[in-house]
């Protein structure tokens, strides 16, 4: 049975902390130094020195973090609400031409192991980034960013009308950002109106989109203060911040996540090469006005290009298989999946494509995933970069099937867009919620 709370939410406070839409920023992992620096000099408040914890910038970067924010909390730059609240959200912004809006409300909800199947994971982690996270609330005693989350909405679409009759008043605070959705929130604290939306959530299965790190941090947290005492009920560590969407939501978008080939060795990179012939056939693309077009350009242009996923078809793009060179691949004769898991054409690139040709153990430190096309075209022209594998995006009802099971596809091969900034609502820890 699902848990949802309201919660005394940290927030900056306009009077001492400027422009609040200069402060938020992404969640830490996908946060590039390049961007972390420019964070820094966009506000001495941005939230990414609590986030990151001022990664590669401190000795002890989760205690200085945790100064940092004992020190604005002290100086009135965050301050605490006063009554616990449910915060409605409304995300706009531009996606292939179109401004979209996506709808949802930010809660606290109880951590649940996975095996009682209440929140619902679907990819694998990695240990260091989980590790990262839980040195962060062990020494902030915070939680910055609020995961994404999907539920599924009762037949009389009961959130989805009460979440629009909310954003029909004026916002609580407006975020306008660059570089990021504009952010309006609404603070509700109606114990009625709370009321709805927990019972409509009380039986519904909870599926992590975006922040399986931070959840499995959270669980591992919690775990380790058991271990030293006990913890009441009601006290906060038992929840995490997450905002909650519906699957019915026309704004939730999901894109590709693609794999970067980095620190490979030449034998690698040819085995590789023939590991990506002996299984597929390859038509060579080309952008539109390729001239015209930076090399970020060329890669958006291609990914939209390949579409969507039609039937059992396993179809991923290449940039750099040949110097400067874009290639549709598609498997030949693709082995026959025993389920909906194996199916996948991440779980296909992964286990017939990639593994054939890199040892398990050197995975993870030549393969590396990102989202970004900006940041791929950076690696490129950089060098860093001899081969991307560009992904389409895993379908709902492929992704549903997969995490119903209990199975989990490969490390980052969803990408639901946006992701929830950090800043604009933070969870404190403490006695209660």
């Amino acid at each position: 049975m699902a848990e949802i709370q309201p919660f005394r939410a940290v927030r900056y406070n306009p009077e001492f902390a400027g422009d609040v839409s200069l402060n938020v920023c992404p969640p830490f992992d996908v946060i590039t130094p390049e961007l972390q620096q420019e964070l820094y000099a966009r506000s001495k408040f941005n939230i990414v020195r609590l986030e990151l914890a001022r990664r590669g910038l401190s000795e002890d970067p989760y205690e200085k973090a945790a100064e940092t924010a004992e020190n604005w909390t002290e100086s009135g730059v965050l301050k605490h609400e006063e009554a616990p609240s449910i915060y409605v959200t409304e995300e706009e912004f531009e996606y292939q031409g179109e401004t979209l809006f996506r709808r949802g409300f930010v809660a606290a909800v109880r951590l649940e192991d996975y095996y009682q199947k209440v929140v619902l994971p679907h990819e694998g982690t990695r240990t260091e980034w989980v590790a990262d996270r839980v040195n962060l609330m062990r020494s902030a005693q915070s939680n910055y960013s609020p995961l994404l989350s999907i539920f599924r909405d009762d037949l009389r679409s009961s959130v989805g009308n009460l979440l629009r009759a909310i954003a029909g008043g004026e916002p609580t605070m407006v975020f306008t950002p660059p570089d990021m959705p504009q952010l309006r929130i609404w603070r509700v604290s109606d114990p009625g109106t709370i009321s709805v939306l927990q019972e409509v959530l009380k039986y519904s299965e909870i599926f992590i989109a975006d922040g399986h790190h931070r959840y499995e941090a959270a669980l591992r947290y919690r775990g380790s203060v058991r271990a030293e005492r006990e913890v009441e009920h009601d006290e906060s560590i038992n929840y995490r911040i997450m905002l909650m969407v519906s699957f019915d939501e026309p704004g939730l978008i999901t894109r590709g996540y693609h794999r970067l080939v980095e620190s490979v060795t030449d034998e690698e990179f040819e085995a590789i090469r023939k590991s990506i012939d002996s299984t597929c056939d390859l038509e060579e693309w080309a952008p539109v006005h390729s001239a015209d077009k930076s090399l970020r350009e060329q890669i958006e242009e291609f990914s939209q290009s390949l579409g969507e996923r039609a039937g059992d078809e396993v179809v991923f793009g290449l940039l750099g298989k040949e110097p400067c060179k874009f290639h549709v691949a598609r498997m030949k004769n693709p082995p026959t999946a025993e389920n909906a898991l194996e199916a996948s054409e991440y779980s296909y690139l992964h286990s017939h494509v990639i593994r054939p040709a890199i040892p398990e153990e050197r995975e993870e430190d030549v393969v590396s995933p990102h989202h970004d096309a900006g940041l791929i075209a950076r690696q490129f022209e950089g060098g860093e970069a001899r081969m991307a594998f560009i992904m389409r995006p895993v379908p709902l009802d492929e992704f549903v099937s997969i995490v119903t099971r209990g199975w989990r596809l490969p490390p980052k091969a969803t990408n639901f867009y946006p992701k929830p900034p950090a800043g604009a609502v933070i969870q404190k820890f403490g006695p209660t919620l």
